[in-house]
């Protein structure tokens, strides 16, 4: 990819445009720009990404967005319509992850609005950081599996925290709960468990996890970014999906993303905490400063109220109702993808998946087939240590025709794979592991590789 993409079409602004460009101007080349990326995911054949895919949606939720883009939440005196937005998100969210468990229990859910899954990821962990500082320990550590999202080890590395990291069953994809069990210690303050992960679409056994954090007292953190607002419409549909939320004593925060599952714009997502103790410990106070006193309820200082009115707009038009109606479209074009997989025996799908999927191959690199399917426009998601491909079913995908595309295409790419098997597949490099398991020398190699791109992706214009 060009680090200047479009530079031979549109000017490339190495300075303010000396008098400004016209609206009409501006506006016709972000049409453009934004016509074209459109129509490649508008096939149905990206995984994940994107989320809803409606226009009509979008076009909505933008109307709202504009009523309130030019507010900011901080000054709640002259915004009142921030704080019942964000209480609202929070209390549907929690609505559908077991809010009413919680209450019987005598506990109090509440949350904070974030900027996305990494956002909720960050502010669980600050959370539990600060919340043991202030009772009982001040080096602590948590404990993940390694399929968990790598924004906890980010979280524990901004944030001064020992991540251990928890191995997995090969063939479920689920954590060891026997290793967790065995590695908490007096400075473990929170384990973690995802529902579902990112990489295989399985869900950690929540309940068991939730019986070792009581057993030992430490909190656990339920990550339902990907999962959070379509897993309870698959347990009201009838697919076979555990308890992972606050109806499992235990479970004392979560992290759910509005901007998947929940159709709102990207970077809106909400964290949740069984308890205002846990969630409180992480407010920022400064009482003395010159400016005046200064609080905050997380990392965020000024934000656009218009992310949070398009974020309400989308749940409440939505309604129950709606997202049911989708999550039973996702549920079923994934159960039909998943069979087009099963029906080859040179493929595996890993673990027990729900609605994402990722299938590997015993019998040829599977980037064999990422290779052929790339040729006929899917944007799988790379996999490695096992290398596979990765399918996360969203609205796009339950289109006409998309599944039927999906098999046969599938079908030629097993073909192809076969045909090559002796050969080194192309995007094997990109996206697969490093052959006999990574070394120092690859990791130092593969990261000059990511901060290039890094870099390219924020370059400044030559002259």
């Amino acid at each position: 990819m060009s680090d200047y993409p479009y530079a031979d079409r549109f000017a490339v602004h190495r300075a303010l445009p000396e008098s400004g460009l016209s609206r009409q101007e501006v506006l016709a080349e972000l049409r453009a720009m934004a016509t074209e990326e459109d129509a490649f995911w508008e096939t149905g054949k990206c995984s994940g990404t994107m989320y809803c895919g409606d226009h009509d949606h979008y076009h909505f939720m933008n109307e709202a967005f504009g009523l309130f883009a030019h507010v900011n939440v901080l000054q709640r005196d002259m915004c009142p319509s921030a704080t019942k937005f964000e209480a609202e998100i929070i209390a549907m969210t929690i609505g559908l992850h077991g809010a009413e468990s919680a209450h019987a229990a005598g506990d109090e859910p509440c949350g904070l609005v974030t900027t996305g899954g990494t956002g909720s990821i960050l502010h669980a962990i600050l959370a539990y950081r600060e919340h043991a500082a202030q009772t009982r320990v001040d080096r602590p550590n948590v404990i993940k599996p390694e399929t968990a999202h790598p924004a906890f080890d980010k979280a524990c590395h901004l944030f001064g925290v020992e991540l251990r990291r928890a191995p997995v069953d090969p063939a479920t994809t689920r954590v060891d709960v026997d290793w967790v069990r065995d590695h908490i210690d007096e400075r473990t303050v929170a384990v973690i468990g995802s529902a579902c992960n990112y990489g295989y679409g399985t869900i950690d056994p929540i309940a068991e996890l939730g019986e070792v954090a009581l057993e030992r007292g430490v909190g656990l953190h339920v990550d339902a970014c990907l999962g959070g607002f379509i897993l309870p419409f698959g347990r009201v549909l009838g697919y076979d999906i555990p308890a992972f939320d606050y109806s499992v004593p235990g479970v004392t925060s979560m992290s759910a993303d509005t901007h998947k599952y929940g159709y709102a714009f990207k970077g809106s997502s909400v964290v949740s905490f069984r308890s205002k103790e846990l969630r409180n410990a992480q407010y920022f106070y400064l009482t003395d400063w010159s400016g005046g006193k200064y609080t905050s309820p997380g990392m965020e200082g000024s934000r656009s109220g218009g992310l949070i009115a398009a974020t309400w707009a989308s749940m409440v038009q939505l309604g129950h109702a709606g997202y049911l109606g989708y999550a039973r479209q996702i549920f079923a074009t994934s159960s039909a993808m998943q069979d087009a997989v099963r029906s080859h025996p040179e493929l595996r799908l890993i673990g027990e998946p729900t609605f994402l999927f990722s299938f590997t191959s015993d019998v040829f690199d599977i980037y064999h087939v990422n290779d052929f399917m790339r040729t006929k426009g899917w944007r799988f998601n790379g996999q490695q240590y096992p290398n596979a491909l990765h399918m996360a079913v969203t609205r796009p995908q339950t289109q006409e025709g998309v599944v039927e595309a999906f098999a046969a295409d599938l079908a030629d790419g097993v073909a192809y794979a076969t045909e090559h098997a002796d050969e080194s597949p192309r995007s094997g490099a990109i996206y697969g592991g490093v052959a006999g398991g990574m070394t120092s020398e690859a990791d130092e190699f593969i990261r000059a590789v990511m901060a290039d791109m890094l870099d390219g992706q924020s370059s400044i214009p030559p002259t």
